[in-house]
């Protein structure tokens, strides 16, 4: 059975076309190739709708990442979530030849679900703030709750 998603071949599709004209049914197509009645009827129904049957041209620019690059940024990130979008590029640049731009890897970063984020500043404890502390401490460490 074809995976669910991909396109059947041009190639598997003339078969499935040719035994239909052999006047053999839905069923018994399956049965000979092992691919869905559904699937079966589709490409059928397409060629009596088209008369053709290669696989429709896809709109769009090419992707830049392939599949094998999104997991490796979504791998780095979980690792280390303060790896920037500067730093992942030139990693993935390398690791794949491509020239990748870091607003594609922040673009890709948006669509997994890691959105931009700033951590929060450390406070800064002076030396008073210090003893403040530690007096506090003090005072209620003797009382039980």
């Amino acid at each position: 059975m074809a995976p669910k998603g991909k396109e059947l071949s041009k190639d598997l599709k003339k078969i499935i076309f040719n035994l239909h004209k052999n006047y053999l049914g839905y069923k018994l197509i399956n049965n000979r190739i092992h691919i869905s009645v559904n699937t079966i009827a589709k490409v059928i129904q397409k060629y009596k709708a088209t008369g053709w049957l290669s696989n429709k041209h896809h709109p769009g620019r090419p992707s830049i990442l392939t599949a094998h690059d999104i997991r490796h940024i979504q791998r780095c990130v979980m690792d280390d979530r303060r790896h920037t979008a500067s730093s992942l590029a030139q990693e993935v640049s390398s690791d794949s030849g491509n020239g990748v731009s870091t607003q594609t890897v922040r673009r890709c970063l948006n669509r997994c679900g890691f959105h931009g984020c700033i951590s929060h500043r450390k406070p800064l404890l002076t030396a008073r703030h210090k003893s403040c502390c530690i007096s506090f401490a003090e005072a209620y460490e003797k009382t039980q709750f």
